[in-house]
């Protein structure tokens, strides 16, 4: 029973030694923003006492001592971390957990000098009672304000844990055999509670480690979003500097894309390619359109008038510029990039054509991304109804009924069916977002 005692205790230190590593394997940063002293000091002191159990047969009663009071303090760090967790740790929280640590280690040294094996088993069970007790109060308050699935399971293995120290204390108190000279005398029904609340403890490391991986991976997301959407909008703000467009050109651009992806998406036509995420992914990128402009001369680019061939061919390089400025700005082996691999594509694809006219590349059909063929339509029929220094603007009719005709030329019929169900809302949003506001 004695080997069986010592390769248990010395199995669950290496597991925790495993979180131990897992845990400094972070970045500083990292573990500052989310963990306090707390954790990493209650899982040194619960590894400490799991080897300290391991070796107490050889180490006499030294070293069972440790063992003992460092399972005490590894539950008081615990108890403090989830009450840190909870925002209700006070001054008044640390000074009672550490009065009952220290007054429970001084009872365990007493007893054994002067008690039996069963004194301090009745002892630890109270006092770990009554940690298991404020653990399972502070998580029942923190779940009104955290549903993590994490502080559910860990509550109802507090719970479970305060059955076994219980049921382990009244087992003892029903036995009539003779004392116990050693706690790895234990046997049956007492062993087996002694073990399963260990693994309980274990449980809820292995808890509060899931716990916090999640926290940090939402963090990490939350970041790459804020970092993705600030250069979004400086490239946004490049763009616009440039650029002869206003910024309800931007506006009504948008919510052009917007409403002819989700009209395909609501009639099954490229559902695989337009997912909630995909679309919001096109709406955010269809700004960055013609990104490329930022390499076009002023004199070609403000230019009051018509375009002689050779600024034309000046000014069609916009498509392959935008596309390689934004791949430039794609940090390399980045993630989660979506919004910008969109923005790559229209950039680079928004002025090709379905009949394979168009510029830079010549693609044709569906070799023209989708993001892309949606920006292509958004932004003629723009043109089109917007006044420019070289134009005037078309009536809303003119507009869709030369889209119509350049329906498998210019653009995707399916598009183009879309847009023409669409085209009431086209309306709306051009007058919502006018120039004339």
């Amino acid at each position: 029973m004695q080997l069986v005692n010592q390769t248990f205790y010395f199995a669950v230190f290496i597991v925790l030694v495993g979180l131990m590593a897992r845990f400094l394997a972070n970045k500083d940063d990292d573990r500052a923003q989310f963990r306090v002293i707390y954790w990493p000091a209650g899982l040194s002191f619960l590894a400490a006492s799991m080897l300290a159990f391991a070796c107490a047969p050889w180490g006499g009663k030294l070293i069972l001592a440790l063992a003992n009071i460092f399972l005490l303090a590894a539950m008081a760090n615990i108890s403090l971390l989830f009450s840190f967790w909870n925002d209700t740790l006070h001054f008044l929280n640390k000074l009672a957990i550490g009065l009952l640590l220290i007054a429970a280690s001084v009872a365990y040294i007493y007893l054994q000098h002067f008690g039996e094996t069963q004194d301090r088993i009745h002892l630890m069970n109270a006092v770990l009672s009554i940690f298991c007790i404020w653990q399972i109060v502070v998580l029942a308050q923190l779940l009104k304000k955290d549903n993590a699935y994490q502080i559910k399971i860990l509550l109802g293995v507090e719970i479970f844990q305060l059955g076994t120290r219980i049921g382990r204390s009244l087992l003892s108190f029903g036995d009539a055999s003779a004392p116990l000279a050693s706690l790895y005398q234990e046997g049956g029904l007492a062993f087996g509670l002694r073990i399963a609340a260990v693994l309980s403890i274990v449980t809820v490391c292995i808890l509060i480690t899931n716990y916090y991986m999640e926290k940090l991976w939402h963090e990490y997301r939350r970041s790459s979003h804020a970092i993705e959407d600030g250069m979004l909008n400086s490239l946004n703000a490049l763009s616009m500097v440039r650029d002869n467009e206003t910024g309800n050109h931007i506006l009504r651009t948008k919510n052009y894309v917007r409403a002819l992806a989700e009209r395909l998406k609501a009639s099954g036509i490229y559902q695989n390619e337009l997912s909630h995420k995909a679309i919001e992914d096109m709406v955010k990128a269809a700004p960055l359109h013609d990104i490329g402009k930022v390499g076009i001369p002023d004199t070609i680019l403000q230019k009051p008038g018509a375009l002689s061939d050779d600024e034309w061919h000046i000014m069609k390089t916009h498509a392959s510029l935008g596309e390689d400025v934004l791949i430039a700005a794609k940090i390399k082996d980045a993630k989660h990039t979506n919004v910008l691999d969109a923005a790559i594509k229209i950039a680079g694809c928004h002025h090709e054509n379905w009949d394979g006219s168009g510029y830079p590349k010549g693609l044709k059909g569906l070799e023209i991304p989708l993001a892309a063929r949606l920006m292509s339509l958004a932004d003629t029929y723009d043109a089109l109804v917007s006044e420019r220094v070289y134009k005037k603007e078309w009536s809303h009719d003119e507009a869709c009924a030369e889209i119509t005709n350049l329906k498998g030329k210019r653009f995707d019929p399916l598009i183009v069916e879309a847009f023409i169900q669409e085209k009431d809302n086209f309306l709306r949003i051009s007058e919502m977002y006018s120039d004339a506001q």
